[in-house]
């Protein structure tokens, strides 16, 4: 038995919940996948898999293996990269998991720069308003905004979010500013629904602090979505002010409540702690800290 293909085969068939996926993957047939799952679990005594006709699942014992799997072949990974580093370009293979309205506004103009900068390193970015498991989706890496919760996972601050309220010059002269948050029970809100408190906007100026029940009849778990309707006149929009860029800054939006922001966000790069060795991990979290540390474009 190939002990490192039969546990690469086993990563994958799990990472894409499937026999078949796995065997179209990997370029190999459905029968040598199952096969050599059969091999590693017939050398291991135990069941790692329970398929059925619909679906697979991890036995208990399985899932505490794969998770295993996974950091010695990072590792094994990580240690090539490393000897290659010596005499080659980075290399490698880069799975990155983030939001998805952040990944179509930022993300997707800044990955095919390092693109460019490192040709032979193979990206795969998965855009998804979902939390995500990176251990138990494969990712090397993901951008999640907000308080961390304490875990095994390392973070690196990328940059601050600062949000607040906006609306088309057409609503504003139809409805009126908002003389301050309470007024923003009268007003048409934008929900997003992404959100922990998508019916509770928390706003903040010099030392006073107000959190003002809102209510709307466009709910969307889009930021995009949400900017783009409150171009359009639909109503007042609570958002990051980098989605907002191009729109503020040509009239389209303004800001509703002047002096009024949302508490700060913090946007982070995560990544297993066992992968910080990794390489091209760590160019990739560079060259993101070193770009949101410029000026941002219009967006």
């Amino acid at each position: 038995m190939d002990r490192f293909s039969c546990l690469n085969t086993f990563r994958r068939v799990v990472e894409l919940e499937g026999f078949s996926n796995a065997a179209r993957d990997l370029g190999l047939s459905n029968a040598a996948v199952s096969k050599m799952i059969k091999d590693l679990e017939a050398e291991l005594g135990a069941q790692l898999i329970v398929r059925t006709t619909r679906s697979l699942h991890l036995t208990d014992v399985g899932q505490t293996y794969f998770t295993r799997v996974c950091h010695l072949l990072d590792d094994l990974h990580d240690a090539d990269d490393f000897v290659r580093s010596s005499t080659e370009n980075p290399r490698g293979h880069l799975r990155i998991s983030a939001p998805m309205s952040f990944g179509l506004n930022r993300l997707s103009v800044l990955l095919p720069q390092f693109a460019k900068l490192y040709p032979d390193i193979s990206i795969d970015l998965s855009m998804s308003d979902a939390f995500t498991d990176l251990i138990e989706g494969g990712f090397d890496l993901a951008i999640r905004g907000g308080r961390l919760e304490n875990s095994s996972l390392k973070a690196r601050k990328l940059m601050d979010i600062e949000r607040q309220v906006f609306a088309s010059p057409d609503y504003l002269d139809k409805m009126g500013f908002p003389a301050g948050p309470s007024d923003l029970a009268s007003h048409a809100c934008l929900i997003y629904t992404g959100s922990s408190t998508p019916d509770v906007w928390r706003l903040e100026k010099d030392d006073r602090r107000e959190s003002v029940p809102v209510n709307g009849t466009y709910r969307v778990n889009s930021s995009l979505a949400i900017r783009d309707a409150a171009i359009a006149g639909l109503g007042l929009a609570f958002l990051p002010d980098f989605y907002t860029l191009a729109a503020h800054a040509d009239g389209r939006l303004l800001d509703a409540l002047p002096g009024w922001k949302g508490d700060t966000q913090t946007l982070y790069a995560v990544y297993p702690a066992h992968r910080q060795t990794s390489r091209k991990l760590r160019l990739f979290v560079d060259f993101l800290i070193d770009a949101f540390a410029k000026p941002s474009g219009p967006a």
